[in-house]
């Protein structure tokens, strides 16, 4: 009976937390809203956290495990899917600029409010809590707490498409539509991979890092 209840509660919080996640997208892709951007990281970290101490989630078996960290790097195909999504990203950049020009990386830095690379020190502690933010709610709740409801793949393609909203920005179609498009298949990509280690730390090292290589690369191909 307890864990009935439990387990009820458990399901109610997600799909309230997934349903305000959705809103809250649709909301600051019409408006542009601080507020539905707000609600959208307060929903997912919230519900996460909630759900971790209503099952007294171990450490061992968390969306978010700093104790399997090493082991989880080593399960099969992780290593190898890393590194082609950290090639993924300037491959991305090249066509973006072979196609559109600078069009797309005003398009992109225009919806970005992040230090530059002169204030390197504030962009890495500014870059590690955002995405490491964006992969609690995306990965470790919405697509890890929602698989446990649903089956992976129409929640990660949810999570995907959510995902790649919460960065509209208006702006020219043809390039809000690569750059959604793209958004679209990194969090597929992130997905898979947490599907395989269980842990949103492991999702984090590619994000972060494809993030990091864009801004390097920024100022040598459009500089």
């Amino acid at each position: 009976m307890v864990d009935s209840k439990k387990n009820d509660k458990v399901k109610i919080i997600t799909l309230i937390g997934m349903a305000v996640m959705i809103v809250a997208v649709a909301f600051k892709a019409a408006t542009s809203s601080v507020i539905a951007a707000a609600a959208i990281h307060a929903a997912g970290l919230a519900c996460f956290f909630i759900i971790e101490g209503i099952e007294k989630t171990p450490d061992a078996e968390s969306g978010l495990s700093f104790k399997r960290f090493f082991s989880d790097l080593k399960k099969r195909w992780v290593i190898p899917l890393i590194l082609f999504m950290l090639v993924l990203s300037p491959v991305e950049m090249l066509l973006s600029k072979a196609v559109f020009g600078s069009a797309y990386i005003d398009h992109v830095l225009g919806r970005l409010d992040v230090p530059g690379l002169d204030q390197l020190p504030m962009l890495l502690l500014t870059q590690v809590a955002s995405v490491l933010g964006e992969e609690i709610e995306f990965r470790a709740f919405f697509v890890g707490k929602g698989m446990k409801r649903f089956s992976f793949w129409p929640v990660a393609i949810a999570g995907a498409a959510l995902f790649a909203a919460a960065h509209y920005a208006a702006g020219p179609a043809g390039v809000v539509a690569w750059d959604l498009g793209g958004i679209f298949i990194d969090a597929i990509l992130f997905a898979i991979l947490y599907r395989k280690t269980g842990n949103c730390l492991i999702s984090f090292i590619p994000h972060f890092l494809s993030n990091m290589i864009g801004f390097f690369l920024v100022p040598i191909l459009f500089g």
